[in-house]
């Protein structure tokens, strides 16, 4: 059966891998100051690091962190400038200097500090596998992903995500939504 821990028991998942959704790195990497989850999450990504715990993530998820903070720039350029976004779509805002500077230190951080700390470790997905996730249900896509990924390298999902609360993987979360069916 798989187990939820809250982030206060850290110091009992020594030597596991940890596996971190999209949403803990956008916590930590993109702080935007809207989230209460924030601290909590980069207080836990230090103590990871001090107990010597394997991070891991995958291309999906970095692909999702990239696509997701670079719609994070393009809302605070919008709206330090008082910009609506009718006035300058996303695509322009993207193409431009200003879309390009963000892009440019977006990829710096992911090779600097998330390649750098992160073991990757991704799937190559059958057809009958993805043909399995084509159902509705409470997971998005990437999601139904990653569950596969945690449970074949015999990782912990680290996530605020309380879509993953009824999934048969090993849950780290300070969200008590992941904790409520389980």
């Amino acid at each position: 059966m798989a187990t939820r821990y809250s982030l206060q028991q850290i110091p009992q998942l020594q030597g596991r891998k940890i596996f971190f959704d999209a949403n803990i790195l956008l916590y930590i990497f993109w702080p935007t100051g809207y989230y209460r989850w924030e601290d909590s999450y980069s207080s836990a990504f230090g103590n990871l690091l001090r107990s010597n715990n394997e991070l891991v993530v995958d291309f999906i998820v970095i692909s999702e962190v990239v696509n997701r903070a670079i719609r994070i720039e393009y809302e605070k350029y919008l709206n330090a400038r008082n910009i609506e976004k009718k006035d300058l779509p996303f695509k322009t805002f993207r193409d431009g200097k200003e879309g390009k500077d963000a892009f440019f230190d977006i990829f710096l951080i992911v090779k600097e500090s998330i390649l750098q700390t992160f073991s990757v470790r991704g799937k190559s997905f059958s057809k009958e596998e993805i043909i399995s996730f084509l159902q509705v249900d409470s997971l998005d896509l990437m999601d139904k992903a990653i569950i596969p990924i945690c449970k074949e390298n015999d990782c912990i999902l680290l996530t605020n995500d309380k879509d993953f609360s009824d999934s048969e993987i090993d849950i780290l979360s300070s969200n008590p939504a992941v904790f409520k069916h389980h």
